[in-house]
């Protein structure tokens, strides 16, 4: 409903919406230019200069890869590492951030060396950062009146990968939070955050020419694809992405594995949770075929994605998703009851697995599979044990501490379990992600102390979603007074559905469509905008018994509580009083946040606003 007049109300809203879209902009990229500015310290400090010694290795394999090109660079023997006995370099490391800083260079080589005038609207801009670098404001860009395009040198470049990767894996991580909560607020704070936690600060900084540079990015954008590709079962195709990102990853950093084994378990995940349908298993399909044909192509990797231990989880997972997809067919085509598809999918799991031993017993005696890797062994087995000395020497490789934790995540660290419990209420896809990476990433950086790394981007989302949260309560109480539909009882929309002759589904969803032209069909036809639209219909699906549950808790509830709290939620919505009350104390705190009054006053103010609307509401 609308506390206004529609002729005013809605002008209004559309100014009011379109300031709000205007000003998140601003936020993004003021986030994004913040992740590329306080990276650039190094830089500006001590000039383009590359710094410890990984990264002077990483340079100078991106300066041959520059110089004789990729076919000598895979088949390069350096005498000069490892000296005298040298090492094989194109076969042993991992080529992606080298192959990147020389796609840059060869793309800015066709650049022209030119002067070109910023826009008008940039220098209008000029005031407004004056004043607000005056104001207290970091991470203000100096915008000048012309700006120098010219070709940089591979050193150059190399030192600025850093800063440039910086801004893409905190825009990636914002995308991820989005796609978990739904919420632009959300997204745009787990922006903010992840351009300047430490975790990723710390191997991301100008000049530190690392691979983890290029992998927290790789790492982010390859979750995101995943969530994307699972949101609905219409948006398979997106699997393909994931399966390219992937492959990106797998040249960039050896912690591929982290994200091969995430993926998989999070897709192993949605099965027992009732979550798998067609378009679930189209896309981890696209994504494991496309990931690991990319990945064989490495030369660093080579058949390890179908030999090495600790991948073969994911490939299990591949083989049972395509024997579940067998199953779904055969229910459908045969329309089989329940007693009678829970036999047969029991056969046919059973079979997979006594196949799958076979295979083992076969191969096993023939060495095919590979042993654990000693930096893998490393996370099961106590340090300085793994049999390495290379591994067991790096003090990055010992287990992490608590200070480490206050240190590198910081205070987003403490409402990481906060947007946990938001996201709570919408258990989506997405949630189920963030818990599993969230348990991961701590359990295995106390392991290892380098695995820190792994937890900015999701302690990023999680305090991300917290922060959104907070923002959309602010910011709902003036969309509510502008004619926003606020909450509705949903015994309501039981009634009209009663009312039509239609009945509402048990599950709460919408009902699927009717199969067109198709024989003996029992069930719907598959509605692309439902996430589970199979299960609903599945016999004894794991979605059908997390609705029995939930209903038998709803009904342990007095009636009589659950209608208080229905129309107490309403009058929040709806209530004139209570709405302008809550715009005036979203008032506060928003004036407070910005550091525009003392918090005092404004609670003054706030009481008084309350005392005069009381005597408006009942005289």
């Amino acid at each position: 409903m609308s506390f206004l007049p529609a002729v005013i109300a809605w002008p209004l809203r559309v100014i009011f919406i379109s300031a709000l879209v205007a000003l998140q902009c601003l936020l993004l990229l003021w986030f994004l230019y913040a992740a590329y500015d306080i990276r650039l310290h190094p830089i500006k400090d001590f000039g383009y200069i590359i710094h410890e010694f990984d990264p002077w290795f990483n340079y100078r394999a991106a300066e041959y890869l520059a110089e004789h090109g990729l076919y000598k660079f895979l088949h390069w023997y350096d005498y000069m590492s490892w000296y005298p006995l040298g090492r094989p370099i194109g076969t042993t490391i991992f080529p992606g951030m080298q192959m990147t800083a020389v796609a840059i260079w060869e793309a800015m080589k066709m650049l022209p060396t030119t002067t070109i005038q910023m826009p008008w609207y940039l220098l209008a801009l000029r005031p407004a950062v004056s004043v607000l670098k005056r104001w207290g404001f970091m991470f203000m860009p100096n915008i000048k009146k012309t700006m120098d395009i010219a070709p940089m040198s591979v050193n150059d470049i190399c030192c600025m990968i850093p800063p440039w990767f910086g801004s893409y894996a905190s825009l990636f991580t914002g995308l991820l939070a989005y796609e978990i909560s739904r919420s632009v607020n959300a997204g745009l704070m787990a922006t903010g955050i992840m351009a300047i936690i430490p975790a990723h600060l710390m191997r991301s900084v100008g000049g530190e020419f690392d691979n983890e540079a290029v992998a927290v990015t790789a790492i982010s954008m390859t979750f995101w694809l995943w969530l994307l590709s699972v949101r609905t079962p219409m948006w398979w195709p997106v699997g393909i992405l994931a399966g390219i990102s992937y492959v990106y990853m797998v040249a960039a950093w050896g912690g591929y594995i982290f994200v091969l084994n995430m993926i998989g378990l999070h897709a192993a995940m949605l099965v027992g949770l009732g979550r798998f349908n067609t378009g679930v298993h189209k896309a981890y399909t696209l994504f494991f075929l496309i990931g690991t044909a990319g990945a064989m192509q490495i030369p660093v990797v080579g058949t390890t994605p179908i030999r090495s231990l600790e991948q073969m989880g994911p490939l299990l997972v591949f083989f049972g998703y395509q024997v579940l997809a067998f199953c779904d067919y055969q229910r459908r085509k045969h329309n089989m009851g329940a007693l009678e598809f829970a036999k047969f999918r029991a056969q046919m799991i059973l079979l997979l697995a006594a196949v799958l031993v076979g295979i083992v017993v076969m191969l096993y005696p023939t060495g095919y599979f590979g042993p654990l890797s000693s930096r893998i062994r490393g996370l099961f087995v106590k340090h300085t044990k793994t049999g390495n000395p290379l591994v067991d020497s790096v003090a990055e490789h010992q287990p992490a501490n608590p200070s480490m934790y206050a240190s590198y995540l910081n205070l987003p660290l403490d409402y990481a379990v906060l947007g946990g419990l938001v996201c709570l209420w919408n258990r989506n896809n997405g949630f189920w992600f963030l818990c599993l990476y969230g348990f991961i990433a701590q359990h295995f950086s106390g392991k290892m102390s380098r695995l820190v790394l792994i937890c900015g981007p999701i302690v990023s989302v999680a305090a991300g979603i917290w922060c959104g949260f907070l923002m959309d309560l602010l910011l709902e109480p003036f969309l509510l007074l502008l004619g926003k539909k606020g909450y509705t009882d949903p015994t309501e929309g039981d009634a009209k559905s009663s009312d039509s002759g239609k009945a509402a589904p048990s599950s709460g969803k919408a009902a699927p469509k009717k199969a067109a032209g198709k024989k003996g069909a029992s069930s719907g036809a598959i509605d692309w905008t439902l996430e589970e639209y199979e299960e609903d219909q599945r016999p004894g699906g794991a979605a059908q018994l997390l609705c029995i549950v939930q209903g038998q808790i709803y009904a342990q509830i007095p009636q009589a509580n659950l209608t208080t709290y229905r129309e107490t939620r309403k009058n929040l919505d709806t209530n004139p009083a209570f709405v302008l009350g809550r715009v005036g104390l979203s008032l506060v705190l928003i004036l407070y946040v910005c550091r525009l009054v003392l918090l005092l006053l404004l609670l003054l103010l706030y009481f008084l606003f309350l005392l005069l609307l009381l005597l408006y509401v009942c005289p």
